[in-house]
């Protein structure tokens, strides 16, 4: 017996042994956090993340919609840590909070859509109802009531890589733009998941609605040929609900989308069914247009619109060195949600984007609390009006804090507390700058997550990155990184609630945000402009 204990304590004893020495292998294989980071790194803890979380994400800030009394307080919150930080507005503003006003509008029911066709000196006038026939997706006129002559122009669309252009030879000028709700790509993919689908097709009527806008048309029908009056009423509540813009933005032509039957009946006079036009398209892989005399489509339409205070909140660092503390980096999350429906229930918006919202937080108070001050100045920036359309990051990039001509980077964070406990998706990151990549990576050597490339990609399908606030700074010439860990089951659901959030995989992915942030405020140049974007536009 005491000679087994004794091999069993020499067993023990060399296994320590050997775990210590390759700890001391690792830890030598590796780079260690530098000094000068490390405080702060150690700092961000995933305790930390949860208790700001608590607040964001509870019921008291009623979902946090953008213009509300829940999103004000959170505002005042995150403008109350942020000082508790130690940090300030930028200079030359006595205020974190930044100011802007958007306008909502809902659409009235009792609005209307007529078409009138003129043969042989006689009239037929047809009447369409909304939600059961078409739906407004832009008005923010409070009423309008004109009629204008129809112009089919195929796709609505256009694509500078392929020189697909439906616009070209269109003439649309004081007219409604009848297209198909699709893309030549798009009708050459029947087998495409539904809600792919209906992603890419959201983002491609923004497209054509500034297309047809440009185009000099006067109105915009979308003919979507899956769509009947039973679908049409299911996504009523959808369809009804508000819509913001910035107040000071030009009012958008209406848009609207109709069943196939109602394009059939806008069609019928040349012959023609939606369904056989898509086929058309699809098999000749070019552009038509079709004249429809005697066709005029008259909306006759009512909103009520509402002006409302909202506000970005805006945070600053000095940088260290005299010579490159007029330089940012911006870290950027969005922390608004969407509210609460009409049965009151909250959406709480734990992960969309309570959790970017507080990684950033955390990251400020990291920053702060290092001994050394990073060489660049940081500003943290809170943006409203995400999921209203990217609204806050559109107005900061047009009327910017600090100038965007000194802003080096962003690194946005939307949505990193679910899914893959060990990864985060990392999109944008080589579109404007392959040395941005390239510096991440290397901060991702201390964190050791698994940065997944699935999504980076200009054309992904989902079109992950046109759909949150880093688009707007990138549009502006400015390299960006998307940190996001991908959808979910909750995904703009009641359902997205703390429980359901993994704090320590926030923790990993906050601590690269932050290194990558600290190697980009202390880089001695500026970020090199060698993306893939770039290189398309040189061969274009």
């Amino acid at each position: 017996m005491k000679k087994e204990i004794h091999t069993r304590r020499a067993y023990g004893l060399g296994f320590c042994v050997t775990l210590f020495l390759l700890q001391l292998v690792s830890l030598s294989a590796s780079t260690p956090v530098p000094d000068a980071a490390r405080r702060g790194y150690d700092a961000i803890q995933a305790k930390n993340l949860a208790a700001l979380l608590k607040f964001i994400a509870s019921d008291e800030l009623e979902g946090r919609n953008t213009g509300s009394r829940g999103l004000n307080i959170a505002a005042k919150f995150l403008e109350t840590q942020y000082t508790l930080a130690g940090l300030t507005p930028v200079p030359g503003h006595d205020s974190m909070l930044q100011t802007f006003y958007v306008m909502e509008s809902k659409i009235k029911e009792t609005s209307k859509i007529f078409a009138k066709t003129r043969a042989n000196g006689q009239t037929d006038e047809h009447e369409f109802e909304l939600y059961h026939d078409f739906a407004i997706l832009s008005l923010h006129a409070g009423s309008i009531s004109e009629e204008w002559p129809v112009v089919f122009g195929g796709f609505g669309f256009k694509d500078t890589a392929t020189g697909y252009d439906d616009y070209n030879h269109l003439d649309a000028a004081g007219k409604v733009l009848l297209v198909l709700d699709s893309s030549p790509k798009l009708s050459t993919s029947p087998d495409l998941d539904p809600a792919v689908l209906r992603r890419k097709l959201r983002a491609l009527r923004r497209e054509k609605a500034k297309w047809a806008q440009e185009a000099g048309a006067s109105a915009l029908i979308h003919i979507n040929i899956q769509m009947t009056p039973e679908s049409m009423a299911r996504l009523k509540p959808y369809l009804s609900r508000p819509r913001q813009r910035l107040a000071d933005d030009p009012e958008a032509i209406p848009q609207a989308i109709v069943t196939a039957q109602v394009g059939n009946a806008l069609l019928s006079g040349r012959g023609w069914t939606a369904d056989s036009l898509l086929t058309t398209l699809a098999q000749n892989h070019a552009p038509v247009h079709l004249t429809l005399p005697g066709l005029s489509v008259r909306f006759d339409l009512e909103s009520v619109a509402t002006k409302k205070q909202t506000q970005n909140v805006v945070a600053y660092l000095a940088g260290d060195d005299p010579q490159l503390r007029d330089e940012v980096i911006v870290f950027g999350a969005h922390y608004d949600h969407i509210g609460m429906n009409a049965a009151g229930e909250i959406y709480n918006g734990a992960d969309d984007d309570g959790s970017g919202t507080v990684a950033i937080l955390e990251i400020a108070y990291a920053f702060a609390r290092n001994k050394f001050r990073p060489n660049r100045s940081l500003v943290f920036v809170s943006h409203a009006g995400e999921e209203k359309g990217l609204l806050g990051s559109q107005f900061y990039t047009q009327s910017p804090l600090a100038p965007i001509e000194s802003t080096v980077a962003l690194l946005n964070i939307d949505m990193i507390g679910r899914n893959d406990p060990g990864a985060v998706y990392i999109i944008g990151s080589n579109f404007l700058s392959k040395e941005l990549h390239e510096i991440n990576e290397e901060a991702n050597e201390l964190v050791g997550l698994k940065l997944d490339y699935a999504y980076n990609d200009l054309n992904d399908p989902n079109r992950f990155y046109y759909r949150s606030d880093h688009y707007n700074y990138a549009k502006h010439g400015v390299p960006v990184i998307f940190y996001f860990s991908g959808t979910h089951e909750d995904y703009h659901k009641p359902t997205d609630t703390i429980e359901k959030i993994d704090f320590a995989k926030m923790e990993k992915v906050t601590k690269l945000v932050y290194l990558t942030g600290w190697k980009l405020a202390n880089l001695q140049h500026r970020l090199k402009k060698d993306g893939l974007l770039l290189e398309k536009e040189t061969k274009h």
